[in-house]
């Protein structure tokens, strides 16, 4: 029997890039959201579900795990747990802080206003 476990804690609104390693294969990917165990990641062509990733961010090596995937986009459960306040305040990685007016929006409306 399969039980949904509901999210422990928010999600905090990113845009951070970053790069997914699955397998031997490297694609850019833009963080959207993080809690400290989960990501979501816009990528364009996400790994199947249960595939094992590693994000790049800056030096860091995130590890973890696909759960769901969607056309441009896929939930990543991480190995270990992050300190989302460090990536928000830039101590571990760049970040590209999102105007509150941007943070409503959805994933790829928040993407897109940020590349152009």
């Amino acid at each position: 029997m399969f039980i949904h476990r509901q999210r422990m804690e928010t999600r905090t609104m990113l845009a951070i890039k970053a790069n997914i390693r699955i397998g031997s294969r490297v694609a850019e990917a833009t963080l959207a959201n993080a809690s400290s165990r989960g990501v979501l990641a816009l990528v364009d062509a996400p790994p199947a579900r249960g595939v094992a990733v590693e994000l790049v961010v800056g030096d860091q090596v995130i590890k973890g795990q696909v759960r769901w995937r969607a056309h441009d986009r896929c939930g990543i459960a991480l190995k270990e747990t992050i300190d989302v306040a460090e990536l928000i305040e830039g101590k571990a990685v760049p970040v590209v802080y999102v105007p509150e007016r941007l943070a409503r929006r959805s994933a790829m409306e928040l993407l897109r206003s940020l590349l152009n």
